[in-house]
This record gives structure tokens, sequence and C-alpha cells, in this order.
């Protein structure tokens, strides 16, 4: 069976927001408390030279026991965050909230299909603990160690095939998890240097190592949208960003019991495929059951309601 990768996320930053629950569900036939939810971590940080304000979404779980009965450490951790720290919406400001220490959350991929068949993937950061830390301790942060297999890379293209400008260099990473599991990780760079790097050192079906940071934003696009007569209409739209931004790594590929087995990789790929295909689905069938009823027309021709 495949090893399971380094895949380590550190973060540090101002606890912006706390939405967490008390929940159950069934397992063997029992009942099993847990907690669950998100916390979102404000990190002022510089990616690339450039400072940016970032807001990471970290999902947490943890069932209330451990399998032999007693209290689960990670539960109580992720209690403590929910009972008694301060967020920036509860305090009403960065200057009061807590700020919180993370350095054993994971990178996966949330990823489900749309009622048009696409595929929606994005990384999901996961964590079970956290720690508050005193406000001149805090070295903000959100950044990445992975190893992983490179599947493909290059520039990033639009729909016509067409290189995207700026410039961004994008690599697919196929990470393994746990019980053999594989995520295919999409990762970008941007500073010319890495790109010269990656491009020249890193190779199909190598097995690398890469750090860098986590570039969670949000940004707004104006764009013109025409109609049949008269002027064009400008509307916004915001769109959300989770990159994972590359900014260093292993020049020579990891080789003999560090390198994994690519026969290994392609079966777990395999087993991916067919998990995606029992998902769309399930995705697909809900999308059916969901979706609501035509309203009726009650209005016949000549014949206008106008409500008053």
């Amino acid at each position: 069976m495949l090893r399971v990768a380094e895949n380590n996320v550190r973060i540090e930053g101002v606890l912006s927001e706390i939405d967490l629950d008390y929940g159950s569900f069934q397992k063997d036939g029992k009942t099993v408390e847990c907690i669950r939810g998100l916390i979102k971590i404000l990190v002022h940080q510089s990616i690339n030279g450039i400072p940016s304000d970032n807001e990471i979404p970290v999902h947490m779980f943890a069932s209330k026991f451990k399998n032999d009965g007693g209290m689960n450490p990670a539960f109580e951790s992720i209690e403590r965050i929910k009972n008694e720290y301060r967020s920036i919406a509860a305090v009403g400001g960065e200057a009061d909230a807590d700020r919180v220490r993370i350095t054993n959350a994971q990178i996966s991929m949330n990823e489900y299909y749309n009622q048009n068949q696409q595929l929606i993937s994005f990384p999901r950061i996961s964590s079970s603990f956290a720690t508050r830390i005193k406000k001149d301790d805090c070295k903000p942060e959100a950044t990445f160690t992975v190893e992983m297999v490179v599947a493909n890379q290059g520039y990033k293209v639009d729909a016509e095939g067409n290189e995207v400008e700026p410039k961004v260099y994008e690599i697919k990473g196929i990470i393994p998890r746990f019980g053999g599991k594989v995520d295919v990780v999409n990762f970008v760079c941007s500073n010319e240097n890495v790109i010269n790097a990656v491009s020249n050192y890193w190779a199909e079906y190598d097995t690398v190592k890469a750090s860098g940071r986590l570039n969670f934003t949000s940004k707004t696009e104006t764009f013109t949208e025409e109609v049949d007569f008269g002027e064009p209409i400008e509307r916004q739209r915001t769109i959300s960003v989770s990159d994972l931004v590359i900014t260093g790594g292993s020049q020579t590929p990891l080789e003999g019991e560090f390198a994994y087995d690519l026969s290994e990789v392609q079966a777990a790929l395999t087993d991916r495929k067919n998990r995606l295909e029992a998902q769309k689905e399930r995705d697909l069938e809900r999308a059916r059951s969901h979706k609501a009823p035509a309203p009726a027309n009650t209005t016949t021709q000549g014949s206008l309601d106008l409500g008053f």
C-alpha cells in the first residue's frame, strides 16, 4: 500500500470566525457524539514579496471519545475554541481577537459534481487542534510542505488554449493519503525563479517535495453584459481564490524507498476515478430530488393579473 505522504500546513494569525457545533453520527449501529465545523483565521503575510491578506477556512472535526472510551483530546481542543476563544466577528475587531497557531493541518480536496455534471474541485484545510498564543508571539503565516508525484505541468491557458496573463505556471500533483487513497491537487507558481526550477528539474512521474503558501482570498471583477438595445450593463462579481502557491522545494527528485511506485499510484488513481463516478451519481440524484417543480401558469392570454 502507498505510504502516506508528508502533508503539513502551518497557520498563525488572528481568529476571524468560529462556526463550530456539536453533532452525532451512526457507526457500527452506535451513536457517536462529535464536534465539527470550521474556523477562519486572518493571516497578513507576503507571497513572493507581495503583501496579502488571507482568510483561511480550517475545517475541524473530532469524536467525543477515543476507541478505548477515554475523552478525545482533539474534542476538548475544539470545544475550547468554541466556548472560550474570541473571534473578530464576536469582539468587533482584530485588536481584541485571539491569535492562534495550527501546526498539524493537512491539505485535502473537496470534490463534487454540479447540476451541469461538471466536477468542482478545490483545496480544503483540515485540523483537529489549534492553540491560543500571545499577540507578541504571533508570526503570521499560512504555509505548507508536501510530498507528491508530478502528474503534469505547464503554463495556465484559457478556454481557447491561449496562455493567460499574467503568466501562471501550474503543477498537478498526486498526494497519497491514508488508506491507499490519493488526492489530485493543483499547485501554482508565479515567481520566475521558481518556475524555472520546477520546469527544469521536475518531470512527469517524479516524486518531489514542495513548500509554499496558502493564498486564500477573494477578488472583485468588473464585466460588461451586452443587451439587445441601449447601453451595455456594467456588473461586478466576486471570485474566491484558493491557490496553493509553490515557493520552493527539492531540486532533485526523491529516489529509492522515498519515491512512489508508479503501479501503486496508478491503482490508487483508478480507485479515485471509480469513487468520483459513484460521487457523480449521488450528486446528480440529489440534484434531481431537490429540483423545484415549475410554477403553475395561471394567467391566460389577454388577461394579465396586475395585482391591483
